[in-house]
Order: C-alpha cells, then structure tokens, then sequence
C-alpha cells in the first residue's frame, strides 16, 4: 500500500481540476479498463486452449517448444526436474489461470521489471494482482473520498494488461505454436521478414552458438545506432498509414532501430521497411549495423498482443547492459493511431513502465496530469504531436537527452566493417 507521502508526489485528481478535465480523465481511464478487459479475455481463451490440449491430448494442439515451457515453468516457481513436459504444462495452466481471476499477492510476470522498477511501483501501490480485479477497480468517481486516484488506478489495470494478459497470451501461444524466428513472408508484390521475438533477436545479432545482446548495447553505446523506438498499432492502419510509415522513415534515418507490435504492418512492408533491402533508407550507423548483422532497420515483432514483446526485449537489455532501469535507455514509444481501447491500454503500461510515449491524438494535450506529473512519480510520460515528423523530433530529443545521461553522446568514429568484423557480429 503507498504511504502518504507517496500519494502525494502522485498524479493527482482534486478540486482544482475543472469539470472538463475530469470528463477528459474518464475517458481516459475507461478506455484502460476496456482495453485491459479486451486482452484479458483472449489471454483467457488462450489459455484454456492451452489447458484443454495438455489435459485431453488434443491432436490439433500441441506442445512445439518444450524448452520455453520448462524455462517459463521453472521462471514462475513450478517444479520442472524428472517431470514429463505435458506434467509441467498441467500444472502451469492451473497457475497462469489463477493469475488471471486472483484476489490477492502479485502477478508473477512482474518479477521480469528491474527490481529498480518493481520498487517504485510497490512504494506507488501499483503493483496489480488478478487482471479482472484490476478491470473492476479502474473507475473514476469523484464523488467518492474514497475511491483513491483514478490515474494511480490506471496505471495498476495498464500494468496489469502488458505485464499479465498479454504476457501470458504471447508466452503460451509461443510454447504451442513455437517461439518465433525471422522469416521472409510474401503477399503478391509485399514482402516482410516477420517473428522477431526477444530470443529470435538475440540470436540474429549474436549467432546461433552465442546469442546476445551485446552487440545491439554495443552499437548503441558507440553510437551506430542512435536509440531504439517502439510503435505500436491495434487496428488496420488505413487512416494513418501515410503517417506510420513517414514517421519510421524519419526515425530509421536517424539511426533509430524501431521494434513494431500490430494488426496491420501493410503499409510498412510495402515501403520496403520490413526486409533487408530497407536498410538503403538507415542513416549510416543504423545501415552499417543492419548490413553487418543481417536484419531490417524495422524488426516486425508480432501483432498488437505481442507489444508486450518490447517490455521482455526492454528488460532484458536493462539486465545485460546493467543499468538500473527501462528509463534509463535511450528508447521510447509511439503510437500514431487514435486514444482507443487498445492503444490507452498499451501505451498507458509502457508509461507506467518508464517509457516517453507519443501520441497522435490531441485529447491527451488536454490532461496535464498525463505529462510532467506523471513524470515525476513513475519515469515515464505521454506526449502529443501533431505530424509525424514533428513526433520524430520529440522522439529523437528524448533518445539524445537520454544518451547524454548515460555518457554516450559523444560522436564515434564511423568505421567501415571489414570481412573479419562482420564475422564477429555474425
């Protein structure tokens, strides 16, 4: 439970909030809970798949990648020695199901945030237990002292939605359909290379016999590559296509590698960005990397569930390069949709998280609490922009801004890769 004096560094809802503001607040915190309940029930249905394949052996559902189910397994505390695989996956449905509808103590996956991360949203009381529980408490009543800060609220349902519903979708759909790896996919004259997932990446850079991720911290450091820049999309992007695409171009040229999560990368892939050859329109940094290591200056990680994908690949580098925090990279988050379900929900966890995240829509210029307040008590914060290249240069200046916290922002050579280094890479 946050003490007093946490409450009060909080995001706060009070009298002086005029009556549109709190209108706009509602929206807002509405938009989370649905968006949470949306995930919720497929992460559900996912897992009773999941479920009915290990307890009636059904033939059409099976076990495709034992060794995540053994490390997942063993990750959340269920006994995998001298144990047959359909055994171990028994007893981790049971426990991912409970996740889903608990009462009480905290969702499992969380222990994947830094301990740095994990401190500040237990001294917030934002750590999440069940996902339902956190939908049914995410509601805004101002005529009620004791309802407690609706925007504190929503950050427990976002955390609950990226660390829990999603996590457990991604997880298991991978131990039953196989983790993913880079594969060229076509569609008339659109081609892509699909399934970057956080293991898949690793060994890209780092080749199959020592997969790691020091290359990518590597290449930051020495400043190949600027930062990294998440997007995420939940619906076809016919009315923002034009603005993804501009928006990913600017970045790429700017030596920015961009992990995606959607439902529609069509425009993407038919600007080329999503295949090799898409390193042509990379900065010199971003272009030396990707023609050294084999990857597309846009790493396709899955649909609108797997944003979730970004928070493990985030943590994950937090861990190697031994930093403190998410915050602490010089990465952010964009969005360039309109404040739905979905992307309140997804982008409210990666700022509950500690990432600069940046919308399109305006309605979020509209909440103040959003931006510097919220900024101060968690590390992360939303912003606005209104075209897309303006939204590159709000992403940039974070990137850069934090480059120089960690020391890196002094130019490095450009080195021209030889035979003999891009073995090393590869």
């Amino acid at each position: 439970m946050a003490d007093k004096k946490t409450n009060e560094a909080a995001p706060q809802t009070n009298d002086k909030i005029n009556s549109d503001e709190i209108l706009q607040i509602d929206d807002f915190i509405r938009h989370i809970a649905a968006g949470t309940e949306y995930y919720a029930g497929h992460a559900r249905k996912i897992t009773q798949i999941f479920t009915a394949a290990v307890k009636e052996h059904n033939p059409n559902t099976e076990i495709k990648d034992e060794a995540k189910l053994r490390r997942i397994a063993a990750e959340l505390g269920v006994q995998t020695n001298d144990r047959l695989k359909n055994e171990i996956a028994a007893e981790l449905s049971e426990l991912i199901l409970n996740e889903i509808g608990k009462q009480q103590g905290e969702l499992l996956f969380l222990k994947r945030a830094s301990s740095k991360r994990q401190e500040i949203w237990r001294k917030l009381g934002v750590m999440p237990t069940g996902i339902y529980h956190e939908i049914a408490a995410t509601r805004f009543d101002e005529n009620n002292p004791n309802a407690g800060n609706p925007l504190m609220q929503s950050m427990r349902c976002s955390l609950a939605n990226g660390w829990g519903g999603n996590m457990i979708a991604a997880e298991l759909q991978d131990i039953t359909s196989g983790t993913p790896f880079p594969v060229l996919q076509k569609a008339g004259d659109t081609e892509m290379v699909t399934g970057f997932s956080p293991e898949s990446i690793i060994y890209s850079l780092g080749g199959s016999f020592r997969g790691s991720l020091h290359p990518l911290i590597d290449n930051i450091v020495n400043g190949r590559i600027r930062g990294i820049a998440g997007i995420y999309n939940c619906h076809d992007t016919l009315t923002n296509g034009d603005t993804q695409v501009a928006l990913v171009k600017e970045l790429i040229k700017n030596d920015i590698l961009v992990l995606f999560t959607g439902d529609d990368a069509a425009e993407l892939a038919q600007a080329g960005l999503m295949v090799y050859e898409g390193a042509q329109y990379a900065g010199e940094g971003l272009h030396s990397v990707c023609e050294a290591v084999g990857l597309p200056p846009v790493l396709n990680m899955g649909t609108s569930t797997d944003n979730c994908r970004i928070l493990i690949a985030a943590s994950a580098i937090v861990q190697q390069a031994k930093l403190g925090d998410i915050n602490d990279l010089p990465a952010c988050i964009a969005s360039t949709e309109k404040l739905t379900d979905k992307t309140a929900a997804i982008g409210q966890c990666f700022v509950s998280s500690g990432f600069y995240t940046i919308s399109c829509d305006s309605r979020l210029s509209n909440i103040p609490e959003l931006s510097a307040p919220m900024e101060q008590t968690v590390g992360g914060k939303w912003d606005f922009a209104a075209d897309p290249l303006q939204m590159a240069q709000k992403m940039i200046t974070h990137i850069d801004n934090k480059r120089k916290a960690l020391g890196i922002d002094k130019a490095r050579e450009r080195v021209l890769y030889d035979m003999a280094m891009r073995r090393e890479l590869t």
